[in-house]
Parts: C-alpha cells; structure tokens; sequence
C-alpha cells in the first residue's frame, strides 16, 4: 500500500487533468462577457461613439445602424473570452508575415577631411582656375620675375609724384608773389592806355570857391536859417538867383551822396519844430507837477516834525507840573500786539508812545 501511494504518476495523467482543469476555465471564462473582461479597442470605441461625426444623410445613418445591428446579431462575429485571448497570436503572426523586408545595414560615413587635405584641395581648385585664364605659375622663377616688375612699375610712379611735388614747392618759393591769371575778356584789351580820354564833368560850382553846408541838429534853428536864406534869395536878380539856386542844387546833391542829411524842406522843418515844442510842454508839465509834489511833501513833513516837537514839549511840561492828562487812556483803542504800545506796559492797555512811558506808569501807581 505506501509503496502504490508513494509510486510516481504517469506523465499522461498529469497531462489529461491538466487538460480538464483547463477546459473548466475555460468554460467559466466563456460566461463572463467579453467586453468586461477584455479592454476594448480604442478605435472601435471611436468609431462607436461618433459615428455620425461627418455629415451624413438620413439614408445613410439607416444604412449604418441596420449593418452594424445585423454585424451585432451575425453568430460567426460573437466571440467567447477564449477566443478574444487567442486573437493576439494570430495577430502576430499575421503582423510577422506582412512586415516588409529588413533593410540593408546602413554603411558608416567616411571619416571627415584633415585640414590638411582641404588646403592640398583649395590648391588644386585655384591652380585649375589659373589654368583657365592662360596663366602659365609652374615656374616659380617667372613668378618672382613678374612681383618684381610690379615692385619696379610702382615705385617709378611713387618717384614721379614726388618730383612732381618738389618742383611744384621750388616754383612756389621762387615767385612769391604770382600774378593771377588773366580771365578771358570779351572786348579785347587796349595795349596802349595813353591814347584813352576821360572826359570831364564841370560843375556849376567848380569855378569858385564852395562854401560848406550848414547843418544844423536844432529844428527851429534850421527853418529860421532856411527862412532868411529863402528872403536873401528872393531879393536877388532873376539870373543871379538862379545861378546860386543851380550851385546849391549840385552841392545838396553831393551832400547827400556822402550820406549827409540836408535840411531843405520847410514843411518838415516845422513839422519836428512843433513836435519838439509839444515835447517840450509835455515835460515842463510833468516837471511842475513834479515840484508841486515835492514842496507839499516837504510841507507836510514840517509840519509833521513841528507838531511832535510841539507834543513833547508839552508832555515835557505837564510831567514837570505833576499835571495828569486826562481821558487818555479811554480815547486810544486797544492796541495791535507788535505794531503799538511800548515793552513795558499793565493790563490797563498801552504804556504810551513818545510822550508818555515810564512816567506815566509811575504816576498811574501813585494814584493807587
């Protein structure tokens, strides 16, 4: 009996339970919906919850409901949980076989140039390019032959320049004083300067001695110089007058020429004479007014002085006959703090001014 208990068991038992187990299971697993069981597809949730997305017409929503109502009733689509489980084999494998081939090994980049390979390339490129203008640089000896005529050309130049400035400065120096060039005239020039007549002006006044014109700054003085010189010439003869009328014209003329002023015109004269005049009323007026102003300021001043001189004599005099004044102190107001009243004064109001003071506090206690 223990050696029957303790006896292995066949491996094709264990095979056959194992087998109903799983047949169990799986029967209970096929009782559960799937779709509590299996996570549903995310894109058949999409295509569940907005089917109507797009627009569509009435016809074809029907269309729609009746194939997907027909596609949900069909037996060979509903599927156990088993088969649900089953699907992602299949689905590799199918996914396995419609994968496209591998590609070939990607082949590593060549290793970057040196800068010493880019230079040697540069090289090559400009010596193509010289090749193409014609440029024949294989022979270093022609090279150094060709800088060094360069050098020769610009340094000829550079010395001609400063030649051409130092003969420049020696001709500066040797004529200091170079005559500007002659501008090209449209009448030709005359050679000889002897032959040209200037003619002449004589005037009236050339053949006598002129006398200078007066000028005078003073309106009233001038018009009552102008005024006897009108009355001289008025007494004079007709031919005589004109001759002395004629002289003064061409000295009033070149008077004038010179930027003098000349006074000629009697209209005018009189015109400034009674502006002057009115000038003049106008500030003697203002001048008495202004001593008028002066003398009643002296006079109130005067006054003013004696009638003090006046008031402390008396208040001198009463003091010295022990004579009070009387209802002094109800005629004066109160007085404004910091305007009237003296540093001294009691209750009863101001200590006085210039006249009382000191003394008539003391006879105020006296009376008390």
């Amino acid at each position: 009996m223990a050696t029957d208990a303790m006896a292995p068991t066949p491996t094709s038992d264990l095979l056959a339970s194992l087998e109903k187990h799983n047949a169990n299971f799986t029967t209970l697993l096929s009782l559960i919906p799937s779709k509590f069981y299996v996570a549903p597809d995310p894109e058949e949730a999409d295509n569940r919850y907005m089917k109507n997305k797009k627009r569509k017409t009435g016809e074809e929503i029907k269309e729609h409901k009746k194939r997907a109502k027909q596609n949900k009733l069909d037996p060979a689509n509903h599927q156990t949980a088993a088969d649900l489980l089953d699907e992602p084999t299949t689905s590799t494998s199918t996914s396995n076989a419609s994968l496209p081939p591998a590609l070939p090994a990607v082949q590593p980049l060549p290793p970057a140039a040196t800068i010493t390979d880019l230079r040697a390339r540069l090289q090559n490129k400009l010596e193509g390019f010289r090749k193409d203008r014609g440029v024949d640089d294989s022979d270093p000896q022609s090279r150094d032959a060709l800088e060094a005529e360069r050098r020769r050309r610009r340094g000829e130049i550079r010395d001609k320049r400063r030649n051409l400035r130092k003969e420049e400065r020696r001709k500066a120096r040797e004529e200091p004083t170079a005559k500007p060039a002659k501008t090209q005239l449209i009448v030709p020039e005359l050679k000889d300067a002897e032959t040209i007549s200037y003619p002449a002006i004589s005037l009236p006044s050339s053949s006598k001695q002129k006398a200078p014109l007066k000028s005078l700054s003073n309106p009233s003085q001038a018009l009552a110089h102008l005024e006897k010189h009108n009355a001289k010439l008025a007494s004079l003869p007709a031919d005589k007058r004109k001759e002395i009328e004629e002289r003064e014209r061409w000295a009033k003329a070149e008077e004038r020429a010179k930027g003098g002023k000349v006074a000629d015109q009697e209209g005018t004269l009189k015109k400034a004479v009674k502006r002057l005049e009115k000038k003049k009323s106008k500030s003697g007026k203002e001048w008495a007014e202004r001593k008028r102003d002066l003398e009643k300021s002296h006079a109130a001043a005067a006054k003013k002085r004696n009638d003090n001189i006046a008031s402390r004599n008396e208040a001198r005099k009463n003091k010295k006959m022990g004579v009070k004044e009387k209802n002094k102190a109800k005629t004066k107001g109160k007085g404004r703090p910091g305007f009237e009243g003296g540093k001294k004064g009691g209750k009863g109001g101001n200590s006085g001014g210039a006249g009382g003071g000191k003394g008539q506090g003391q006879s105020h206690g006296k009376g008390k």
